[in-house]
């Protein structure tokens, strides 16, 4: 397989065409590239002249609501820190991002094993649709080289690019092929940190020469904490001046829709999922779905739980403790019926809102090979999440579309 071609190195007589700037031609030809001299960081360039004591990123993020991921800058180096969901006793996993045209850092000390990674980069592949919807909102589909099962995308900007044969495939996200991987000579492989033997992929694939870094915001606890690794992702294309613009939207939005819920008069109990092999897995009570719960205006049925992961639960305990909860979420098919979910279980007609057919799905929104826009998108705009919500549990209060449930039947079988 080619190697992947590097995306957007484009010249800076190219860059003053589309920004249509004298002042901001004059900048993007200046030798020193002090971060374009206009207060952005260099996105598709190399600096041309390293001067010492120089800030290259003038324009940073911090981390507000995501726990597992930091960011320290310095003059032309970041130093970026991920909490190992696997082992959280263990050394979180390290990233120097070196602007391209400096000096390589030699930080030593407690970065002496760190990966050092040349940013930003400009063709990236991604072995997880988790991250995909950045790349949207960023406005840099362009820098993505190839995506694992293509046909499981669901961003419909990354959709168009895979179709147009702009971003290739990178294989199977669940059983990669590594070698191929490694042959594709990615700027940058994106992938998820879930798994038992994630870690000893990541392994093998820097020993190849593969830049290769992890992705770890399903480990967060509040939606708002797993959009914000959106910021995660710019850190490796130098766009923090797009993700904190586009975070600070999905924030303002957040809190506003989460404002109107706190109206409500009443707070709707919530239970999620169905039983997968007799084992019922809900969300720990420290989890994000369970605070998205909370600020939706409802009260999670397993609230009191402290743990951020699943519990796994078989059904008479689920139906002892969940039986009266008012709104089941994921459940059933939008296409299928209440009748497909009693064939599944018939005690699921004990539940009252089964009853009450107040049973939604999380599949409005899918793809013909199985992508479904809730496990990618919603992670990102987790303003819309909410809003769906909102309008399932308070639809006095709301006048939203939802995006990513639908009552159980409300839409024709495909």
């Amino acid at each position: 397989m080619a190697p992947i071609p590097a995306r957007r190195r484009a010249l800076p007589l190219v860059l003053c065409v589309l920004l249509l700037s004298l002042a901001a031609c004059a900048t993007a030809t200046d030798g020193s590239a002090r971060g374009g001299g206009s207060g952005d960081n260099l996105v598709d360039r190399c600096v041309d002249a390293f001067e010492q004591g120089v800030d290259y990123f003038p324009d940073k993020v911090e981390f507000e609501y995501a726990d597992g991921v930091s960011v320290r800058y310095e003059d032309h180096y970041k130093v970026v820190e991920v909490d190992r969901p696997d082992d959280p006793d263990a050394e979180p996993l390290r990233y120097v991002l070196s602007q391209c045209g400096t000096p390589t850092p030699d930080p030593g000390g407690e970065l002496a094993r760190a990966q050092v990674i040349r940013v930003p980069a400009t063709g990236v592949a991604s072995l997880t649709t988790a991250n995909l919807p950045h790349f949207a909102e960023l406005d840099r589909v362009e820098d993505l080289a190839a995506v694992a099962s293509p046909s499981f995308v669901s961003t419909p900007a990354v959709r168009r690019a895979v179709a147009a044969g702009a971003v290739e495939s990178a294989g199977s996200g669940t059983e990669p092929d590594l070698e191929s991987l490694i042959a594709l000579e990615p700027d940058l492989l994106l992938l998820d940190a879930f798994g038992e033997t994630v870690m000893d992929d990541v392994e093998r694939l820097i020993q190849g020469g593969v830049p290769t870094a992890v992705n770890a915001d399903f480990d967060e606890t509040t939606l708002l904490g797993r959009a914000e690794w959106l910021k995660y992702t710019a850190l490796f294309l130098n766009a923090e001046q797009e993700a904190a613009e586009a975070f600070a939207g999905i924030e303002d939005d957040y809190r506003r829709v989460a404002a109107a819920a706190a109206e409500a008069d009443e707070r709707p109990s919530v239970l999620f999922n169905l039983p997968y092999q007799g084992t019922w897995y809900v969300p720990g009570g420290d989890s994000y779905l369970a605070a998205a719960v909370h600020d939706a205006g409802g009260v999670y049925v397993f609230g009191d739980d402290t743990s951020n992961g699943s519990l796994e639960l078989d059904v008479e305990t689920v139906l002892a403790e969940a039986a009266g909860a008012d709104v089941w979420l994921q459940a059933g098919s939008v296409h299928g019926s209440l009748d497909d979910l009693l064939a599944h279980d018939e005690r699921f007609a004990e539940f009252e809102a089964f009853q009450d057919a107040q049973v939604w799905a999380s599949d409005k929104r899918t793809t013909r090979g199985g992508g479904n826009a809730v496990y990618e998108t919603a992670y990102t705009r987790a303003d819309l999440f909410l809003a769906d919500l909102v309008e399932i549990l308070h639809p006095r209060v709301s006048d939203h579309e939802l995006v990513f449930f639908g009552r159980v039947g409300s839409e024709p079988s495909s």
